[in-house]
């Protein structure tokens, strides 16, 4: 990718960063003038979130890709700070789609795991394909499954019932794992359709881009 580029996606994510301050700002001050003490510290919460995947990445010393930074931001911003710190998750379906945009990101997240192990940025044998296929979706339902023990455990020792336990029984987790699952088949669709006609797309861009500067270099 051309320096002009890299460019235009730094200015994208300093952009978004900005938005992402203003609407915290927001957030502190609607949530104290309603003395909304629960909504305030989850926008605090929202203030650390962000931060994860960029602290994954000098912790495990990973050159920054600036298409994974925006997608975290835009992903946090609507997971946590609007549904955690704007009620958002009391909207219908939101928590769904949610859920389904993270089966998109942490399927294209196992994808990039499973290049790092195997050291490859394009999978050539068949074999390793169809596992390459088989990993990513289960790595993903994997994950799913547990941020929905995380819920659990937050009901039993906390009795915070953000699993819907006493309203919906299974079924906000079933669905909730479900919408999960069909983003990453979405993601699957996508890769195998790539791979099959020899040709590239956002998503197997961006693992190349990804195996290009961490993967390949560390490999020298």
């Amino acid at each position: 990718m051309s320096n002009k580029a890299e460019k235009r996606l730094k200015s994208i994510l300093y952009i978004l960063v900005l938005i992402y301050v203003i609407t915290l700002v927001i957030g502190f001050y609607l949530n104290y003038q309603d003395h909304d003490t629960n909504a305030l510290g989850m926008v605090f919460v929202a203030c650390l979130t962000p931060l994860i995947v960029p602290l994954l990445f000098r912790v495990l010393h990973l050159v920054p890709v600036y298409e994974i930074y925006i997608c975290n931001i835009l992903f946090v911003y609507f997971a946590s700070l609007i549904g955690s710190g704007f009620h958002g998750y009391s909207q219908p379906y939101f928590d769904k789609v949610v859920h389904f945009f993270s089966g998109l990101i942490f399927t294209i997240v196992s994808m990039l795991i499973f290049m790092m192990i195997k050291k490859v940025s394009r999978i050539k044998d068949r074999n390793d394909y169809h596992l390459f296929l088989i990993f990513m979706n289960t790595a993903n339902l994997a994950i799913a499954v547990c941020w929905e023990f995380y819920e659990y455990a937050m009901l039993i020792f906390f009795n915070n019932d953000c699993i819907n336990h006493y309203t919906q029984g299974v079924h906000d987790s079933i669905t909730d794992m479900l919408c999960a699952f069909v983003g990453g088949l979405i993601i699957t669709t996508l890769t195998a359709y790539a791979y099959q006609h020899n040709k590239n797309n956002f998503i197997t861009n961006l693992c190349e881009k990804f195996y290009r500067l961490n993967i390949e270099k560390s490999s020298k």
